[in-house]
């Protein structure tokens, strides 16, 4: 594969959509870019007062008659970077790197595959009147990473389609048809200080990094560790006394990297607990972790921002209490699918952890098949906030896309990629929330799949996409549409 790919029609969309910041939440410049491509091409579009879209295309010629087919992605993008990236997502775009097989981001961000490809796979059949088709109907949505705002406000009552081909998923071979449903859930918990600062004590920051993370659903049964659960670990040592913690980014995203600021009588034992922790979590991790690594720098009192702005450690009480809730409370699978091998069910992700001033914040993104499951974890949460005495809120919750016994679509995606690649497409439920359950809320009977190129490591700056699989998607949508 040489880079003359990158001039599919496909990736060079990708390519100018990478050029415009897209946050989730901040997708008005996109929107307004989409929106002014169709009009050039003059197509029917239509965008609300969130910035989703709506844009249709007539069917081609012999096509007429034939049932409308919608087709579906996000345009916003999770926006995550390593530590040392200088990256601004507010303004900067999002260079690509190709290595001759994926593509990633050129400078230690997301790459946006997720779900630029899908956003740019729909562009490029809206942009080719050579194709065969029926009539055509897309909906680009926004703040799918976050509150799913757009696929749950978006008005589809003027849409005629019934059957939808969502374009948001990160496996060529998969064919995705039924994904969870989840709520976001903040925790939080008062702490207490010591009155001073025990005297002969020094301040200390230990970082923890290296960590893969990924998605908090598609990649939770991994097993890369949560480095808010390493540094704990490290933390529970009796020579260490916390004066603040930061973890994780985003509550999708399995935290990365973790730090603390503590007081210590002994420089040397501080070195030692770190050592010590750091050969266990290199053995635990060997395999899904090579890069991890734990620093630790004595600080002056009083630099460091935030951090340090209280340099009273937390009462052991406190500590004990913060460290009980931190292993209590639900992190990583929690069941299992009884029904389909090898698929996690329902599972939470503790995403952000902070310890500042008299409070402790823990965010995290529980996820579950069925609205029982999802029910059940927080039911989890609810005990453990009575034990505790902590406050929770709920927010963004989404509902799961169930399996459906009649499909159409199903068969010809499948037998269609067989006939194409000469492989099989595998059947599969997604543990991670799309945004098919919305559309089927909204249409009950509508037949729904989700499909996308191989990506790997979604919402971390690992995150990429492989060329040649762009090429197969493009050419399995834009053969599935003409036999529809």
């Amino acid at each position: 594969m040489n880079n003359n790919i990158m001039n599919h029609k496909v990736l060079k969309l990708f390519s100018e959509i990478s050029k415009i910041p897209r946050e989730s939440g901040n997708e008005k410049t996109i929107s307004d870019w989409i929106k002014a491509w169709a009009e050039e091409r003059n197509l029917q579009v239509k965008q609300d007062e969130v910035y989703d879209l709506i844009i249709k295309k007539p069917a081609s010629s012999g096509f007429e008659d034939h049932p409308a087919v919608l087709m579906q992605a996000h345009i916003d993008m999770v926006c995550e970077k390593n530590s040392d990236s200088t990256h601004d997502f507010a303004k900067d775009p999002i260079e690509l790197d190709f290595d001759g097989e994926w593509i990633r981001s050129a400078s230690g961000t997301t790459l946006g595959a997720d779900d630029g490809i899908g956003v740019a796979a729909a562009l490029a059949v809206l942009d080719d009147d050579e194709l065969q088709h029926p009539p055509l109907e897309v909906v680009f949505t926004v703040q799918e990473e976050t509150t799913f705002a757009g696929a749950s406000g978006v008005d589809i009552s003027g849409c005629e389609a019934m059957r939808m081909i969502n374009l948001d998923h990160a496996d060529e071979r998969e064919l995705i048809v039924g994904s969870c449903g989840g709520t976001g859930a903040e925790f939080t918990m008062p702490l207490e200080r010591e009155t001073g600062i025990p005297a002969g004590m020094k301040a200390f920051r230990i970082r923890l990094t290296g960590l893969q993370g990924g998605h908090s659903g598609e990649d939770i049964h991994r097993g890369r560790g949560n480095a808010i659960s390493l540094l704990l670990r490290l933390l529970e040592a009796p020579q260490l006394r916390v004066v603040s913690i930061h973890g994780g980014t985003n509550r999708l995203a399995i935290p990365r990297e973790a730090e603390a600021v503590v007081l210590a009588e002994d420089e040397d034992a501080v070195n030692r607990c770190v050592s010590d922790a750091k050969a266990v979590f290199r053995k635990e991790y060997s395999g899904a972790a090579p890069d991890l690594d734990i620093t630790v720098v004595e600080v002056n009192r009083g630099e460091g921002g935030a951090d340090t702005e209280t340099e009273s450690p937390l009462t052991d009480a406190s500590f004990r209490k913060l460290a009980a809730v931190l292993r209590l409370y639900p992190n990583g699978i929690v069941q299992m699918n009884g029904n389909l091998e090898g698929l996690v069910e329902s599972s939470d992700n503790i995403g952000i952890v902070t310890v500042e001033g008299d409070r402790l914040t823990l965010v995290s993104e529980v996820r579950g098949a069925y609205r029982t499951t999802v029910d059940d974890i927080v039911k989890t949460i609810e005990a453990l906030k009575e034990m505790v005495g902590a406050e929770v809120r709920y927010f963004d919750g989404y509902v799961p896309w169930e399996f459906a016994a009649e499909s159409t679509l199903r068969p010809l995606a499948v037998n269609t990629y067989k006939k194409l690649f000469g492989g099989e497409m595998k059947e599969l439920a997604l543990h991670a929330g799309l945004e098919c359950g919305f559309f089927a809320d909204k249409k009950p009977g509508m037949d729904i799949i989700s499909i996308g190129p191989d990506c790997r490591s979604f919402h971390s700056p690992e995150e990429r996409v492989r060329a040649e699989s762009v090429v197969h998607f493009y050419e399995l949508l834009i053969e599935m549409l003409k036999k529809l």
